[in-house]
């Protein structure tokens, strides 16, 4: 018998039984009467007692690896009464519902992992199908869409960008290569709800005409202004604080000139936390039913200047994105997008 492991089962079988979601305190007794041997692990199996009063009680820690000190994480309790003839099969059986709980969450997490590849291909693939992209503002049971605001360009010069982590530095802030006319421009995003993934926004589309795009294609940043790499520079833009925006070149320095200042007057705050992440809650106050609690989406006003930009949760969270052109019959730029999320792909 390998005493050492033998005594931290029974240390760890009284700290899971001690839990507040268990027995809420140690067990009164508790002893370990038999260990057995399943797919090449060793368990240990426990009897223990509530109160003194109490019956005696059937509980199973393991399985561990030779002389290994640390359990797997097959340490369970459904706490029914302990019969020293069927002890094993039952230990048995415990250990079998556990492993099967964690191979079916581990078969889940690898089917969605894979599910978020394929979304990250196609968030930056060099074109997209206009049909795919239709389909996300059709409203259905799990997918709707919503104006979020508007976005004054007085250049045409748009940047996409992450407006908390990057835009205030200018860093990773790509100022996309083809202007677009200078003028004020509608923004929808496309909203998904499902078990798999909650609520996410999927597609940022600025409307720069009312015409129907039939392509997408990638946009490429204006020299000096792309994504630099060690081996070269790339299209699109980094996301670390879990948004996005769209705003014009002039109306990004300008916004820059007010964080400049808002920080110079409140040294010690955060631009999220105390300025934006109240404007956040706003939004979800007024459209709870579109967004997750705390907020997805502003319109932002720069009150120095009274141009606008938005901001959108960007879809999955952290990771990198790109804006493409959305090109009607005429071979015109009718909108600009940053898809997020493709949701027939967590369907």
């Amino acid at each position: 018998m390998n005493t050492k492991q033998r005594d931290a089962a029974l240390k760890a079988m009284t700290d899971w039984l001690s839990h507040p979601q268990e027995l809420g305190k140690a067990p009164s007794r508790i002893e370990c009467v038999k260990e057995f041997d399943l797919h090449g692990l060793h368990y240990y199996i426990f009897r223990f007692k509530k109160s003194f009063f109490d019956k005696w009680r059937l509980a199973v820690c393991g399985g561990y690896e030779e002389n290994s000190l640390e359990h797997c994480g097959h340490i369970f309790s459904e706490m029914a009464e302990y019969n020293d003839k069927t002890a094993v099969d039952d230990a048995v059986k415990i250990v079998e519902k556990i492993r099967a709980y964690w191979m079916e969450r581990a078969a889940k997490q690898d089917d969605l992992n894979s599910r978020i590849k394929a979304n990250s291909e196609f968030c930056t693939a060099d074109t997209l199908s206009a049909e795919s992209i239709a389909a996300q503002f059709v409203r259905t049971e799990s997918l709707y869409f919503l104006t979020v605001g508007e976005v004054d360009c007085p250049t045409g010069q748009i940047v996409t960008a992450d407006p908390l982590a990057y835009l205030p530095s200018r860093q990773f802030s790509p100022v996309l290569e083809s202007p677009v006319p200078p003028g004020r421009y509608r923004v929808d995003v496309s909203i998904f709800r499902n078990d798999l993934v909650g609520l996410r926004m999927c597609t940022a589309m600025m409307h720069i005409k009312e015409t129907r795009a039939v392509k997408y294609v990638k946009a490429k940043a204006a020299d000096g202004t792309d994504v630099a790499l060690k081996d070269g520079t790339i299209s699109g833009f980094p996301v670390d604080a879990g948004m996005m925006c769209f705003c014009d070149a002039q109306v990004a320095d300008e916004y820059r000139a007010f964080l400049d200042r808002w920080h110079e007057e409140n040294p010690d705050e955060n631009h999220y936390d105390d300025y934006f992440a109240p404007l956040f809650a706003d939004s979800y106050k007024k459209f709870p039913a579109y967004q997750r609690q705390g907020g997805d989406f502003i319109e932002w006003t720069n009150p120095d200047t009274g141009n606008r930009m938005v901001m959108i949760a960007s879809g999955l969270g952290d990771g990198f994105y790109c804006a493409y052109y959305g090109y009607d019959d005429a071979g015109d730029i009718c909108q600009v997008i940053v898809p997020m999320v493709d949701p027939s792909l967590f369907e």
